[in-house]
């Protein structure tokens, strides 16, 4: 583990949204976000080159951040709010207090860790490389008891910045998933980030200028996202049943933290990088495998072969999915199944087609395919991978993402829970490396945050001239 001398708290601030500016609210849940009340916080690392010591970075960019944090919450004030769980029958909601004391925890810390070694792409140990202090820590959770019964308010967000004096700086966004899904996290961070880089460039005696640079979050009003009732009373039933033994898991105490988690999670990490090229070249290998494949099982037909469906996404799914399985134990039977799981973005689709793009929320839908071991691990594992991939995102497009709806949750604990599959997260699309606060770009951007505790998660590579992806691989280690 880390040693705790090699960080001193500067400052233990709480920010809210400018005073008077959100009305007391309530935003019912959707079922897209009932599959994320029994979850735990996730982080987000966004690193950034400083070379200053840390007396500047407390005078001049510390200052744009709390700001530009202040007047972001303003519009985003979901992230200031609660989840509140009721006793059965009712419902969990989301609850903002105008005026009260609701607020974002955002910690600020010096540390002496090597700013080069963190955002190194060797193998590192998660514990050993400090992360578990790099998190930022969300209060408790509360038990509010009355005459109803006993509810459970959870707090959804929570910041750090931790300064490395002279090298660089890590914003650490510890957000609970029921809060935002990728795509309206994104909206945040580039929002937030917005303001704060035009903070920077005005003068000291200027009137701040009260606007969101992008466009205005909509949140759900209770008739916005609508799902047949048989849906919604499933995936409450599940949240009712499974929710005990939450509890009893976080036993009377959670900081919604991966600290909190780490010890039953992941503890190595690697980066792979992806170029475009690369990309482009598996691409055309994988093309021309399931030509071959598809000619020679239609008799040299070439009716097939031009059906196949090659995105970034499913070529880097397929890899990491088949370099995955023949990493693991080599002792398991080939027949064993093995499942790969993926979330599906609903906006734009045919079903939700009047839900804006800016809908605030999880907007996504659980997917996973699975394949035997053997036909992962054969010469045309990787292909058999990719066919498989897009042959759902082909039956997604045609028929939907609700056939399978009443199986989400229980497909995820099933499959996760019982290490017979993995989870990737994030996607080429997200562009994270574009968040820049008016320092430039990050130096690198990590997720940390599995069930199970093994994954992998995409971001879209920094060098925008090589393109392609940075892979993270989160992957169990021996004790």
């Amino acid at each position: 583990m880390a040693h705790c001398d090699q960080f001193k708290v500067l400052a233990n601030d709480q920010i809210s949204p400018p005073h008077g500016s959100v009305p007391t609210t309530t935003i019912p849940l959707t079922f897209f976000d009932y599959l994320y009340v029994l979850g735990a916080g996730e982080d987000v690392i966004f690193y950034y080159e400083f070379p200053y010591p840390t007396h500047h970075f407390m005078e001049t960019i510390l200052p744009c951040l709390k700001q530009s944090l202040s007047l972001t919450l303003k519009h985003f004030f979901t992230f200031v709010s609660t989840l509140v769980i009721p006793p059965k029958p009712n419902k969990p909601y989301i609850r903002y207090v105008a005026d009260s004391e609701s607020s974002v925890p955002f910690t600020v810390v010096e540390s002496t860790v090597d700013f080069n070694h963190i955002v190194a792409d060797y193998q590192q140990d998660i514990n050993k490389n400090l992360e578990s202090f790099l998190v930022p820590k969300k209060t408790c959770r509360n038990f509010l008891e009355d005459e109803n019964g006993t509810r459970y308010v959870f707090p959804l967000l929570a910041i750090q910045v931790t300064i490395m004096p002279n090298s660089g700086f890590c914003v650490v966004v510890n957000l609970h998933h029921l809060a935002a899904d990728g795509t309206a996290f994104k909206h945040f961070m580039k929002s937030w980030s917005s303001v704060c880089k035009r903070l920077l460039n005005i003068s000291p005696n200027s009137k701040v200028e009260d606007r969101n640079d992008y466009s205005s979050p909509i949140f759900n009003d209770g008739a916005m996202v609508q799902s047949p009732n048989e849906i919604e009373l499933s995936f409450l039933n599940q949240v009712w049943k499974r929710a005990p033994e939450f509890f009893k898991m976080l036993n009377g105490s959670w900081s919604g933290s991966s600290e909190a988690t780490l010890g039953n999670t992941a503890n190595v990490k690697a980066t792979f990088k992806l170029s475009q090229v690369q990309v482009d070249k598996l691409k055309h290998w994988i093309s021309h495998k399931y030509y071959e494949c598809s000619a020679a099982t239609n008799n040299g037909s070439e009716e097939k072969a031009s059906t196949v469906r090659l995105s970034t996404f499913i070529v880097t799914s397929s890899l990491i999915w088949v370099c995955w399985v023949k990493s693991e134990d080599n002792t398991k039977k080939e027949d064993e199944e093995h499942s790969y799981f993926f979330s599906a973005d609903c906006r734009g689709r045919y079903e939700f087609v009047s839900i804006p793009s800016t809908y605030f929320g999880n907007f996504t839908a659980p997917v996973y395919v699975t394949l035997k071991r053997k036909q992962l691990i054969e010469e045309n594992g990787i292909v058999e991978a990719a066919k498989i991939i897009g042959n759902k995102l082909n039956d997604l497009d045609k028929n939907g993402v609700m056939k399978e709806a009443e199986k989400w949750i229980s497909n995820f604990a099933d499959k996760i829970v019982s290490r017979s599959g993995i989870l990737i997260a994030g996607s080429p699309k997200n562009n994270l490396n574009e968040i820049d606060f008016g320092v430039g770009r990050p130096k690198k951007c990590e997720f940390l945050g599995f069930y199970g505790g093994e994954g992998f998660s995409l971001f879209d590579c920094k060098d925008k001239n090589v393109g392609g992806l940075n892979l993270l691989w989160h992957l169990k280690g021996p004790k």
